[in-house]
């Protein structure tokens, strides 16, 4: 249960980073951008907020993957 909670955390807290770079890259977007990373990221590593969006991702994945392995844990306590 613990870990349950664990992931539920690092899931709501990269999801709040990640809904406050989105809010703060949408609001100012680049006037001029290439097509493959597209005008968002280019606003995002212009912003240098590459890594925050980054480690924003990272703790939404882990967290998931946290409370699946708890979910599908066959020794329950």
């Amino acid at each position: 249960m613990k870990r349950v909670l664990i992931g539920g955390f690092l899931s709501l807290i990269g999801s709040i980073w990640a809904m406050a770079v989105l809010f703060v890259a949408g609001s100012n977007l680049t006037s001029g951008w290439t097509t493959p990373p597209g005008r968002f990221m280019t606003t995002v590593a212009e912003m240098g907020l590459s890594e925050v969006f980054g480690m924003a991702i990272l703790f939404v994945v882990l967290g998931i993957v946290i409370m699946m392995v708890e979910l599908f844990r066959r020794d329950k306590q």
